[in-house]
């Protein structure tokens, strides 16, 4: 029937067979005019449904989760290979809606994995029913294990909390729930599983249970009813099973149980709460867990080590749970402190426990969740506690574990184990977690105040170290104990600077005191220069620094040490600028900034990947590197080491300003300025470098005002002298570097230029006190910088003019080449004469001689010639025309070999 009659029919008028035949929509969209014409064909076609997003994802997983239980049931391993690779694609478009809607993982998806790894494990382990399997089911169920256990690590932890509170019984399964899926995961307890179970099943109660109603409507139901038991069930694709149940009044299964008096006890009671129209009860079945110990079992010290042994047998299995692994251990520890078995099993289990909570995580590439990490911590310090309160405890590396004590009370509870090496890895696993925390963030902020923390631990465990006797620990955990507390205090600054100095000198005397351990003794010395560096000791520093001769033995250090002097270095550096010693600072800065890799080997960052590094080599430099709260900064550094070049080279260019072989201090240096230079517009500075290339330029013109305004100013205050503690002290040594330096440079500039020069001109153009000039001039006539002498009557500078000028240093520079490329030739035509002793090119000739010279003079009168002389310009060229040529052709090559290296170069 077309839509035209549809619309004239009323309701009334239509009979029981058209109502049958007419669906009855639930909400009725508005009629729209459409000017098309009508077409009978319309109406028997299928009807458009508006579906949301989500919902239409949720239905594409579950048709994907029906095919697989499908495949399942009939043991079609290829099927179930095809429908996983199919829901793992289905999934992976479903995440963007998850991710926009911030829901979480459907409980169905969740379920659905955790049968699946029950099914192929149970396949897996029945070897019989393998071997009768055909060759493409069983080669895909090889590949669907392996598949299936890859795709279960990214969702563990929701697989492992849906094991320990599986869905009761009762509830509906992934295929056959209907769209509003997404609450029952929300809200998977059994009271709201019950109020969804007693409203789908109101249509049908009507349909059973009543009697009066005619016999039309006992058959059809009415018009409310239909739309309900459509909307509420779709019966198609319904499994057997769940059919059975939804015609059944109340299950077989939830039959009342003989035993009356169970009834009795209130929790049951409110574990059933009744249909308020006296339908069935809803009966929920807690998941009981399987106890450690059977009941009624008295349990001693024999019972509950084998016990023990038992659950640690699985530790490190693929199959085991490592959660739930770690549970166990926990029931132990509370039925062992429950039946007093003894301080000795309960240490034993807490080192089990905390061996546990370090392998939850089996990724070693990936840190321990910090969560986790703060377990750990208490743990730990629980255990010290521990054995703190009970002196006969103790844990060795020298206890075998077939000689362990831990039941016997007669004597000392011992083990195998080490507290120290376990506070050792968990400081390791606080580092990997900064290391790969984004360093820019609150997380970082927040994960920092597990550096108290472990603080506290070092300290705990020092005292536990220092409280016993020495035989109970080996020498290499004292060392390790006492390094872990020095390189966690050397890298902070302290207002109260002499007390930690005694505390560090101290505790690295423990260290230096074994001659055996020699890179901890490394590592102690770097560590005590870079505390007294850091805190302005700079003599104290540079003294331990040449007494140790570092320099010589780090080279054979292991990658961490290499490091680790780096970072003193630096730190050295910058001590000796803050105190004014620009030549010590530069010497120091130059040997990193120099290679232009301060960041790599300050171990503050990762290069680009180059080609020739493996994967390894990339994650063991991952590895090593420092976390962020204990960088250096790299901007101050390289404007340091700048200055320092700024004021060392300028006026050492002034003094060699026509000098073409004059000695570089800093070749980073004269890149920037040559750089500077080759730009065709120069504008303001933007960064450091160019504020310090642009302060070169006024130094070099002996304008120091300019020159301090690029050095010192606002954006250089906020970027480099706020850095540092006593910032107004070193910004008023830096003035006072440059008024000096900058007077030298204008001395050696322009002395050809002035006859005399007044001193106190001097002085008021520089801003410096007579006397300060005065001891700068005489310095430099000492060293033989500057050509001229002080008349004191006259408080004046003459200056003598004996410095050549520029065309007449280029003519001594060409007079110099002309006189090497002179000596050059001489060389070459050396063998013609007879002088004794030589062995430069052409010594074939002499040798020739003493062996047969008669023979040889009488071919050359035959015309032969051994040699003859061409001349080719200004150069001799000597060439061989007889049987000579094999031996003179060597020397032919050598010479000119020669002649190209001596060639002028102008």
């Amino acid at each position: 029937m077309s839509k035209f009659f549809k619309g004239a029919i009323s309701s009334s008028d239509s009979s029981d067979s058209e109502e049958s035949e007419i669906e009855v929509p639930t909400h009725r969209a508005p009629i729209t005019r459409d000017f098309a014409y009508p077409s009978d064909s319309e109406d028997e076609g299928p009807k458009r449904v508006v579906r949301a997003q989500k919902d239409k994802m949720y239905g594409d997983l579950k048709e994907q989760i029906r095919l697989g239980r499908n495949a399942k049931n009939i043991k079609d391993m290829s099927k179930l290979l095809t429908s996983f690779e199919s829901l793992g694609k289905v999934y992976e478009k479903t995440k963007t809606v998850i991710a926009r809607e911030n829901l979480t993982v459907p409980r169905f998806f969740i379920r659905y994995l955790a049968e699946l790894e029950d099914f192929i494990n149970e396949q897996w382990e029945d070897k019989e029913a393998r071997k009768s399997m055909s060759k493409a089911n069983s080669k895909s169920l090889t590949t669907l294990r392996q598949k299936v256990r890859k795709y279960n690590k990214d969702y563990e932890s929701e697989i492992g909390s849906y094991r320990e509170g599986p869905d009761p019984v009762g509830y509906s399964s992934g295929a056959a729930e209907d769209d509003d899926e997404d609450q029952e995961v929300e809200l998977p307890k059994a009271p709201v599983a019950a109020e969804k179970t007693k409203a789908k099943e109101k249509p049908v109660k009507k349909f059973v249970e009543s009697g009066s109603e005619s016999e039309g409507e006992s058959d059809w139901g009415t018009d409310s009813d239909e739309v309900s038991s459509e909307s509420d069930i779709d019966l198609e694709g319904k499994a057997m099973e769940e059919l059975r149940r939804f015609f059944l009044k109340k299950d077989p299964s939830e039959k009342k149980p003989k035993n009356r008096d169970r009834d009795k006890d209130p929790r049951k009671k409110q574990a059933k709460p009744v249909d308020e129209d006296g339908g069935r009860e809803w009966i929920v079945v807690a998941p009981t867990e399987k106890s450690l110990f059977p009941p009624n079992t008295e349990i001693t010290h024999e019972i509950f080590l084998k016990k023990l042994i038992e659950i640690n047998a699985n530790r490190g299995k693929k199959s085991t749970n490592r959660k739930q692994y770690v549970k166990h251990l926990q029931d132990l520890y509370k039925i062992a402190d429950d039946h007093n078995l003894g301080p000795g099993i309960l240490a034993k289990i807490l080192l089990a426990v905390i061996s546990a909570l370090f392998e939850v995580n089996m990724k070693t590439s990936e840190a321990m969740p910090f969560s986790q990490w703060l377990k750990t911590r208490e743990t730990i310090s629980g255990l010290f506690d521990l054995l703190n309160e009970n002196r006969n405890v103790r844990i060795m590396m020298v206890t075998k574990e077939d000689g362990e004590n831990l039941s016997n009370p007669l004597e000392p509870y011992t083990m195998h184990g080490s507290m120290i090496l376990l506070v050792k890895r968990l400081d390791d696993e606080l580092t990997k977690i900064f290391q790969l925390a984004d360093c820019h963030s609150t997380d970082y902020i927040e994960k920092l105040k597990g550096e108290k923390e472990i603080c506290t631990l070092i300290e705990k465990a020092q005292e536990y170290v220092e409280s016993n006797p020495r035989d109970i620990f080996d020498q290499s955990e004292i060392l390790t104990i006492y390094g872990l507390r020095i390189e966690h205090l050397y890298y902070k600054y302290a207002a109260d600077d002499v007390e930690t100095a005694a505390l560090m000198e101290r505790h690295c005397k423990v260290i230096y005191s074994d001659k055996e351990a020699k890179l901890q003794r490394q590592r102690a010395m770097l560590c005590q220069i870079y505390h007294h560096a850091l805190h302005d000791r700079w003599h104290q520093a540079k003294d331990l620094m040449l007494m140790s001769h570092l320099q010589a033995i780090v080279d054979h250090s292991d990658a961490s040490t290499q490091i680790l002097y780096n970072r003193t270095i630096c730190q050295l550096g910058l001590c000796a600028f803050r105190h004014g010693f620009i030549r010590e600072a530069h010497q120091s800065l130059s040997e990193i900034q120099n290679t232009q890799r301060a960041k790599e080997l300050l171990a503050q960052g990762i290069p680009p990947r180059q080609m020739d590094k493996t994967a390894e080599q990339e994650s063991k430099e991952r590895s090593n590197q420092v976390p962020y709260h204990m960088h250096i900064n790299l901007e101050l550094m390289e404007c340091v080491y700048l200055i320092c070049s700024m004021l060392l080279e300028i006026p050492n260019i002034a003094s060699h300003e026509y000098d073409l072989r004059r000695r570089l201090l800093s070749r980073s240096f004269h890149y920037q300025l040559k750089l500077s230079e080759k730009s065709p517009l120069i504008g303001p500075p933007e960064n450091t470098r160019e504020h310090v290339v642009a302060a070169s330029r006024a130094m070099l013109k002996g304008d120091w005002r300019k020159c301090v305004e690029y050095i010192i100013n606002e954006k250089m205050n906020a970027k480099v002298w706020n850095l540092f503690r006593n910032s107004e002290k070193v910004k008023e040594m830096v003035v006072q570097r440059i008024q000096e330096e900058t007077l030298r440079t204008y001395l050696l500039m322009y002395s050809t230029i002035y006859n005399t020069v007044s001193l106190e001109t001097l002085c008021q153009i520089f801003e410096l006190k007579k006397q300060k000039v005065y001891a700068i001039i005489s310095k430099m006539i000492i060293q033989e910088e500057l050509n001229a002498t002080l008349d004191e009557p006259t408080n004046c500078l003459i200056v003598h003019r004996i410095e050549p000028s520029r065309l007449q240093v280029l003519a001594l520079n060409l007079t110099d080449k002309l006189a090497q490329l002179a000596d050059t030739n001489e060389n070459i035509i050396e063998p013609r004469g007879t002088r004794a002793g030589y062995t430069g090119p052409g010594n074939w000739y002499l040798q020739r001689q003493e062996r047969g010279g008669g023979a040889d003079e009488k071919q050359r009168r035959q015309g032969g010639g051994i040699f003859q002389a061409k001349t080719m310009g200004d150069r001799r060229v000597m060439f061989n025309t007889d049987s000579s040529k094999r031996a003179w052709g060597g020397a032919g090559q050598r010479q000119q070999g020669q002649r190209r290296e001596n060639k002028p170069r102008f």
